[in-house]
């Protein structure tokens, strides 16, 4: 594991805006801290942009890999935002400076000419720059597109036809709405001309997610023989943002398939990270990871993250609360707000084991009402314990952290 500075560790959003300070004389901090949140969300994103500038401040007046692309995503979105001083990452190969360039392996990133690799055509057989692909997914140059057929047209037919419901005019308008590129959009007809099936119920077999997104834009048109698809694992009709041995599935269903042993409590539970021995880490324990720990703004201790206002990180002593009705037990008591429910949620409350009324999973209740509560998989639309976070679990400060 990389050794990382302690200013890396303590403040990596801080140690970047001063770097970037240091050069940039044309963006205040403010601008330049937003810049840096957009650009790299994660908590392990930030600490390897911050680590790469505190070992090569230079990058910023040069913009000349090896360095981590993250380093090329800051630079292009400070130059966007009116930065002068600013260097434009500059291609790995060619060495000219770019407003956009592509990522590669070993910290290399260049322009589109120098990383597209040369192909041989399947229209002229000769090797050439690959410009777009037909319907087998063969490449072709820019002087021989794919003319067999309108994919565009093909696709609006079998629509059509198979849902009288919507009209040509529709089903295009649902297709740029799911992928904006000609070249995505003929993707994706192609695939769908391929397979009718993803449009009644096999949509979990679909070879790009842009697939997934045209079925609710037809559902949402009015389609009524269009089926949006269930998750091939739990059954369930739900955002299908995962893929799992060629199936796209759910994000609680690859959590539950990802869930191993925790190194640090012994939960089984989908790792959040690896230690040194890359040993599994879950939510719970990557937070009390001393180099995960922060000053407190109200104590002013080291501790585990547990929310995050403007002034700063709180700990789980320190976090706000409000005096209000409990969503679940209705007893007037200090109270957090929910992530699950929206709803007043009590410190009791969030302490109790209960047997689910809906599941009959015995779970620590996070939704329902006394009589009849409710477990995490059965409040939550994702399936996810998005509040498991409040008291010092993965939803505190595990992506939003700096």
């Amino acid at each position: 594991m990389t050794c990382l500075a302690g200013e890396v560790l303590a403040d990596p959003v801080g140690l970047v805006v001063r770097l970037v300070g240091n050069v940039e004389k044309h963006l205040p901090a403010e601008q330049v801290r937003d810049i840096v949140l957009g650009v790299v969300r994660a908590r392990a994103g930030r600490r390897s942009l911050a680590q790469a500038l505190h070992d090569d401040p230079s990058l910023l007046r040069t913009g000349r890999p090896p360095a981590p692309y993250c380093v090329a995503k800051l630079l292009m979105a400070l130059h966007d935002a009116g930065a002068q001083d600013i260097a434009l990452p500059r291609c790995g190969e060619c060495g000219r400076a770019c407003r956009y360039v592509g990522s590669s392996t070993g910290g290399r990133w260049g322009c589109s000419p120098c990383f597209d690799k040369p192909a041989v055509c399947a229209g002229c057989h000769e090797e050439r720059r690959v410009t777009s692909r037909d319907r087998n997914g063969e490449p072709r140059c820019a002087n021989c597109p794919d003319t067999e057929g309108d994919p565009l047209q093909e696709l609006t037919e079998l629509v059509t036809g198979l849902d009288p419901a919507l009209d040509a005019h529709a089903v295009l308008a649902a297709l740029g709405r799911a992928t904006v590129r000609p070249a995505g959009q003929r993707r994706l007809a192609w695939a769908v001309v391929a397979c009718r099936e993803l449009l009644t119920g096999a949509g979990y077999e679909a070879p790009t997610p842009a697939a997934l997104r045209f079925i609710d834009e037809l559902v949402e048109s009015g389609a009524t023989k269009v089926v949006r698809p269930a998750c091939p694992r739990c059954r369930e009709v739900k955002a299908l943002s995962k893929l799992l041995e060629g199936r796209r599935i759910c994000r609680a269903c690859l959590a539950r398939h990802a869930a191993v042993p925790c190194s640090g409590c012994g939960a089984v539970r989908e790792p959040a990270t690896r230690d040194s021995e890359g040993r599994p880490l879950c939510p719970n324990c990557m937070i009390r990871q001393p180099a995960n720990l922060e000053e407190c703004v109200g104590c002013r201790r080291r501790m585990p993250v547990a929310t995050r206002l403007p002034d700063g990180p709180r700990c789980n002593n320190c976090r706000p609360r409000i005096t209000a009705e409990c969503g679940i037990c209705g007893r007037m008591a200090a109270c957090e707000m929910s992530r699950a429910t929206g709803q007043p949620w009590c410190e009791r409350c969030q302490h109790r084991w209960v047997t689910c009324s809906r599941c009959d999973a015995v779970a620590q209740a996070r939704g329902g009402t006394w009589e009849a509560p409710l477990c995490a998989k059965c409040t939550s639309t994702t399936g996810l314990d998005l509040d498991h976070g409040v008291m010092g679990g993965s939803a505190c400060g595990h992506d939003t952290a700096p």
